[in-house]
């Protein structure tokens, strides 16, 4: 048997767990604050500069020149504002509009007395006795509203983050128990042979069959070895499936001499990816009730063939055993069953059992036809 087969394939339908970063997440939060508070304060500042030139005002790039220091006042307010939404007491929306509606008419004030200042510090016509206060309430109450308006697009903003943070979390979580699940189904199959195989070894033993036993463990251990290495979460070539099904019946051959096996692959689906020892329950329940409970002689038959973008997969024995597998009840094809579903979902394969014209036992897996 040749140890050197092909390592697992990674597969669509089963993604790597890969644990979402919240640094990478924090950063991205800054890097949008950023970005909001850029784009508000330029527009508004190209804005206010084109209304001065526009209104033929002789000193409106001087004035502009000096309206640059009260925006980075503005900017300053507006991380304030940044620290104030986010701070760890301010958990609801409530209290974070509350929070809204109290600062922002005071950092607005506080704006537009520095924005006024900052004109009038180069405007020969600025008289700072005579202060127009209708004028200056119009600034506050604009500025309160573009507050607001930043505000409200910040929390929009922190919204969606939260909304993603929270759906990458459920993801990996779903993730990890669509894994979790897939390895308990796997390690449910290797202990199940186990235990079958070295019962088979004692019955050797027991019987002073002492080279058929050793033949046994040397074989089990090369089986286990390339079974147990296999990662249930992965996909693996149907010909290191086969390989893997060829070892175990090779064992089994050794305690029912009249065993015949016969494979029937088709060439060109032996790459087609398929689930780690998903055949390997099937196989077990054809020699426990087609072989070990049958009169001699017994057959084993494994095909594999295309049809479509579907690959067909069955197991069937000579039909001469106890019809108690029949029902497809057992715990090992409920297992297939369930491992089906998760990797590919119900429509997209299948699990059926039958019996043939002849009375064979067929087990037959239908899967979506993929190769790496």
């Amino acid at each position: 048997m040749n140890s050197n087969l092909p390592r697992s394939v990674g597969h669509p339908h089963v993604p790597d767990v890969v644990a979402y970063d919240p640094e990478e997440l924090k950063e991205a939060r800054g890097r949008a604050v950023r970005q909001l508070t850029i784009i508000f304060w330029s527009a508004s500042y190209l804005l206010s500069t084109l209304a001065l030139y526009l209104g033929g005002k002789p000193e409106w790039l001087a004035i502009s020149g000096m309206r640059i220091l009260s925006y980075l006042i503005g900017v300053s307010f507006c991380y304030l504002f940044h620290l104030i939404l986010k701070s760890g007491r301010l958990e609801t929306t409530r209290s974070r509009l509350i929070a809204l509606a109290v600062f922002a008419p005071i950092l607005a004030e506080l704006f537009a007395w520095a924005n006024w200042f900052a004109g009038a510090a180069v405007d020969p016509a600025a008289d700072f006795t005579r202060i127009n206060w209708a004028d200056m309430v119009r600034s506050i109450l604009f500025w309160s509203w573009f507050f607001l308006a930043w505000a409200g697009l910040y929390l929009a903003l922190m919204y969606g983050f939260d909304v993603h943070e929270e759906q990458c979390r459920s993801a990996e979580l779903r993730e990890r128990a669509h894994v979790a699940q897939l390895r308990a189904l796997h390690s449910q199959i290797n202990p199940h042979f186990l235990f079958n195989s070295l019962n088979s070894v004692s019955a050797l033993i027991l019987d002073k069959r002492s080279d058929k036993a050793d033949e046994m463990v040397i074989k089990l251990a090369q089986f286990l070895r390339l079974g147990l290495a296999a990662d249930p979460t992965k996909m693996i070539p149907l010909d290191r499936e086969v390989t893997l099904q060829r070892a175990y019946l090779e064992i089994e051959q050794l305690r029912f001499p009249d065993l015949e096996v016969e494979f029937r692959i088709d060439e060109t689906v032996k790459e087609a990816l398929v689930p780690s020892l998903i055949l390997q329950p099937i196989v077990e329940n054809a020699v426990k009730y087609g072989v070990a409970e049958a009169p001699p002689p017994a057959k084993i038959v494994l095909s594999a063939r295309p049809s479509g973008n579907r690959l067909m997969l069955a197991v069937i024995d000579s039909g001469k055993g106890s019809a108690a597998s029949s029902n497809g009840a057992g715990i090992g094809l409920a297992n297939i069953r369930q491992r089906l579903a998760l990797l590919y979902g119900d429509d997209e394969s299948s699990m059926t059992v039958s019996r043939g014209p002849q009375g064979q036992f067929q087990v037959e897996v239908i899967l979506p036809l993929e190769f790496p």
